[in-house]
């Protein structure tokens, strides 16, 4: 130390603390925090084709919850549907967005009516979900 100190009045010194803290905040790992928990409700991001229109949904009406987070970087998230089936691969952060799961499900369609009660397919479920409703529950 003293004797950078001699030498151009300390800067020499100066040089080799800067270095010295310059290579410690490079070898640093920086992490963020993972955006989401094991247990998160979240919808996919979808690819839209060349001629799709733009008021067309971004996102799947699917609703799906992370089963895994994989520390890599960017953290990657494993998923799961509905049904307890692992989806194939993992998504990242930017593909992911977080939504509240609501009892509300949205019907695609009726397929049979009988009196005050009606038979739905509801969207983004199969058929073996099908069910009979009332109509004032519509």
């Amino acid at each position: 130390m003293i004797p950078y100190a001699k030498q151009n009045k300390g800067f020499k010194y100066l040089l080799t603390v800067i270095d010295v803290f310059s290579k410690k905040l490079k070898s640093r790992n920086h992490f963020k925090r993972a955006k989401f928990k094991i247990g998160d409700k979240v919808r996919v991001s979808r690819n839209k084709e060349v001629f799709d229109k733009g008021y067309t949904p971004n996102w799947s009406t699917e609703v799906l919850t992370i089963t895994r987070v994989s520390p890599t970087k960017p953290y990657t998230y494993h998923l799961k549907d509905y049904y307890d089936k692992p989806i194939a691969g993992g998504f990242y952060e930017e593909e992911l967005l977080k939504t509240k799961y609501s009892d509300i499900y949205l019907i695609e369609k009726v397929l049979k009516k009988s009196g005050n009660t009606v038979y739905v397919k509801w969207l983004s479920f199969d058929n073996t979900h099908n069910s009979w409703i009332n109509k004032n529950d519509m």
